[in-house]
């Protein structure tokens, strides 16, 4: 597992990567700057770069703590809700996870960032 550092204006928080060759392909191009705007179930923004991914591995939904790639929109999300009715959403790539005290971190944000993600 990778560990990142997910820093949103005076708040961090920190992740753990999968070993998927999407995961590992944002990892290699740490880091970077991603604007993101809080929706109240998510952080989510256009990412600068595209990245591969498996097609066995798009489904739907989330678990909350959940850091996605969306492959056919170019989206990266951090996702700390909604996840009872997340089955709707397709096109999720599972990247990684935020856990306990750092979901609870990026619960309590608002508003729209420029999340600096780097490795930790």
């Amino acid at each position: 597992m990778t560990r990142i550092k997910l820093t949103f204006g005076d708040t961090v928080a920190y992740a753990e990567l999968n070993e998927t060759a999407t995961a590992k392909a944002f990892a290699g191009k740490l880091p970077t700057t991603i604007r993101v705007g809080g929706t109240g179930i998510d952080f989510c923004g256009q990412m600068p770069f595209s990245l591969p991914y498996d097609e066995a591995q798009v489904h739907n939904g989330w678990t909350n703590g959940d850091v996605n790639y969306n492959p056919h929109g170019g989206w990266f999300a951090i996702l700390y809700g909604g996840e009872e009715d997340s089955q709707r959403y397709g096109d999720q790539v599972v990247m990684g996870r935020l856990e306990g005290e750092e979901l609870a971190k990026v619960q309590a944000l608002g508003g729209s960032y420029d999340l600096h993600v780097e490795l930790a």
